[in-house]
């Protein structure tokens, strides 16, 4: 199905823990999500993270459902086709503690959800409700495994709010038997995390749940295990559980949608289905299998039995294999290795040190937020999903490079690319026209003659998804964000997916950028960069370069014709090298640099990040005291004095160095080869900035 013709599921509590994992099966299932989530138990970077793992935008709403004209303008601004329900407070014994706040938030907020449903004739939903509906189970003769017949009997406020919403479903369904399509889920424990390692349960505050504990634990957040009540009438005293990988579960929810979406017109439905494996485990058991995966056994503790809980809550989940054809085909102890996986490459889960985001427009959109890595400390980066660009990079205080407080900055007319990543194509295209794959193909001429930056298909215009972050060390932040470039969308050839990895060492002051990139369909041409303009001196200079000693590796040159493209000689440049008694000192007025500088002139990889990194360009502002250094894996760089700055800058308020292939290189013979990106293989490169 094309992206453009997918049905649109609105998933409530997306961003949580099974909402997400959810959101990851229905995209894999060709539907378009899009999520409403108040974040009170739940964090933006899961929705963040799903973009890239599904390679698909995702609408996000921060919309509480008890707020009704918010949730209505979700309904006003998307074609919701569906819902799958997850949204709600879930913590059986905070439910005793605060009874109404579950009642009110669970209650009304899907009564909001139904009007507005009703009211924009949207007719399937997908319920998450819960096998605590059931109450004691045992309390009734064969009875366990819980058949959907099996009477029901909440013994928790949680459990009640479960049950009054099937009454009304019931009942509302009772209403227009032929309109109204209710898929009610009771399911049991779910447990584990995404294979991928990329989002699992990261609960808000002190987790109610035995694996997320059991994992907080092991990481060193928690001090101790407490197990509740070990006197339970089973095989080892603790009670027993059905335990679903979360992944199990989602898939569920997709069959339950799909069973929705077969049914034929004036044909409604409201019926009943038990999600899970139908085998109980005893919390003892589980924590056996989660210690065998950790490799350790974590402390624990036995208390006291806790309010609500009952002996015995295992699935018979025949109806759903029969109907729905689906069945559990996940187990415990791989529930555990995957829950491992994601504890230990996400110690605090989502909600990290050092890292703040604003929003840059004034709508609040999350697909525009301006993310700051290192956040406090001495050194620290500030980049946008627009262009995945680099806004501000702060060296002890000081901001060293050109940028704008918000993304209509960076929108501008007449734009000079700030901090944005270039892409497809770095640098100048002759005429816009190259070869490629057999076939002749005419950019757009957007500088002078020639094509430059991608011309209007540049990146730095383009949303990038994401971003993940992460803190995988002390003082050390990564921020990836990826665009696929759909070859539809492009005067390029092929689908382009591109990775754009930013990690930033605070200890070290460096910040490097790593690119790799893949095509479908048919080859492209692809040189990626980084366009930052740096300043040394924003703080106490005169806001332009003045005094900036700028020096080079190499004088060696490319030289090009008046239109700026390549006339196939190298030459030497009169700039400073590192080898030179003093460098080049930059000033309002020439000499006026906008040359590429070579590194390598044989170099034909197209995949150049396993070279090892050369410093290419150095530069030092006596006044401030800071010093860059530029490293690159790449053949060439390209050195610009900023003589035709704009978008509310001035000439020279900043110099760029953009490591890359070399210019024209598509259509130069010699050079061809390394911005040729094939299907099937892979490019990449690294550029370091590095600060002292």
């Amino acid at each position: 199905m094309s992206q453009d013709n997918r049905k649109t599921v609105l998933v409530t509590g997306g961003a949580g823990y099974i909402g997400s994992h959810t959101v990851v099966e229905l995209i894999a299932n060709g539907y378009k999500c899009v999520v409403v989530d108040n974040l009170s138990n739940s964090s933006y970077d899961s929705i963040a993270r799903l973009e890239l793992l599904t390679k698909d935008t995702i609408p996000f709403y921060n919309v509480d459902l008890c707020d009704h004209d918010g949730l209505e303008k979700v309904f006003q601004e998307q074609s919701i086709d569906s819902v799958i329900h997850f949204a709600g407070l879930k913590a059986v014994g905070e439910s005793t503690q605060i009874p109404l706040r579950y009642y009110h938030n669970n209650i009304l907020g899907t009564l909001v959800l139904l009007e507005l449903m009703e009211k924009y004739n949207v007719e399937k939903f997908v319920f998450s409700s819960s096998a605590t509906v059931y109450g004691d189970a045992t309390r009734f003769p064969n009875m366990i495994p819980i058949p959907e017949e099996c009477p029901l009997g909440p013994t928790n406020p949680y459990g009640n709010t479960k049950y009054t919403i099937e009454k009304i479903l019931g009942d509302l369904y009772k209403s227009n038997e032929d309109t109204w399509k209710f898929a009610i889920l009771r399911y049991f424990n779910p447990i584990g995390a995404h294979p991928s390692g990329l989002i699992g349960e990261d609960p808000l505050g002190i987790p109610n749940n035995l694996l997320p504990y059991m994992a907080q634990v092991a990481t060193g957040r928690r001090e101790k295990l407490y197990v509740f009540g070990n006197d339970y009438d089973s095989r080892d005293g603790t009670p027993i559980r059905d335990y679903i990988h979360v992944v199990d579960l989602a898939k569920g929810h997709i069959a339950a949608l799909k069973y929705l979406d077969a049914r034929k017109e004036k044909t409604g439905i409201c019926r009943e289905w038990n999600l899970g494996s139908g085998k109980g485990s005893t919390v003892f058991e589980v924590y056996r299998a989660f210690c065998d995966a950790c490799g350790e056994d974590i402390p624990y503790e036995v208390t006291g039995r806790r309010a609500g809980d009952v002996l015995n809550l295992t699935a018979k989940p025949d109806r759903a294999s029969e109907e729905l054809h689906w069945k559990t085909e996940l187990d415990v102890a791989g529930a555990c290795k995957d829950l491992w996986k994601w504890s230990t490459e996400n110690p605090y889960g989502y909600q990290l040190k050092g890292i703040e985001a604003k929003f840059g427009t004034p709508d609040k959109n999350y697909a525009d937020r301006f993310v700051t890595i290192g956040s406090g400390s001495r050194f620290q980066a500030t980049i946008a999903n627009l262009g995945a660009t680099l806004v501000d990079l702060k060296v002890d205080g000081q901001s060293v490079v050109l940028g704008y407080d918000n993304e209509e900055g960076y929108l501008a007319k007449d734009t000079c690319y700030i901090g944005a990543t270039i892409g497809r194509y770095a640098n100048r295209i002759a005429h816009g026209k190259f070869q490629i794959g057999g076939e002749n193909y005419q950019l757009t001429i957007n500088n002078g003659v020639n094509a430059n930056h991608g011309s209007i298909g540049s990146f730095h215009v383009k949303k990038f998804l994401g971003p993940i972050l992460q803190n995988p060390s002390k003082n050390l932040y990564t921020a990836e964000y990826m665009l696929v470039d759909r070859d539809e969308d492009s005067e390029f050839p092929g689908t382009l997916e591109v990775h754009v990895l930013y990690t930033l060492d605070v200890a070290n002051k460096t910040l490097n950028i790593e690119y790799t990139g893949t095509v479908e369909g048919k080859p492209t041409p692809i040189n990626m960069t980084n366009h930052t303009y740096f300043n040394l001196n924003k703080v106490t200079g005169s806001g332009f370069i003045d005094g900036t000693e700028i020096s080079v590796v190499s004088k060696k040159s490319v030289d090009v014709d008046a239109d700026t493209i390549p006339t196939g000689k190298i030459i030497d440049r009169e700039i400073a090298t590192f080898d030179d008694a003093k460098p080049t000192i930059l000033g309002r007025e020439g000499p006026d640099y906008d040359y590429a500088f070579i590194v390598d002139e044989n170099a034909k990889d197209i995949n150049t990040k396993d070279k090892p990194l050369k410093l290419v360009t150095k530069a030092h502002h006596p006044e401030s005291g800071i010093t860059l250094e530029v490293l690159t894996t790449e053949p060439s760089f390209q050195v610009y004095t900023g003589d035709w700055l704009c978008a509310g800058y001035e000439k020279r308020q900043g110099f760029a160095v953009e490591p890359g292939r070399f210019v024209d290189a598509i259509n130069q013979s010699q050079w061809k080869d390394s911005v040729t990106l094939n299907p099937g293989q892979t490019y990449g490169s690294k550029i370091v900035y590095r600060f002292s």
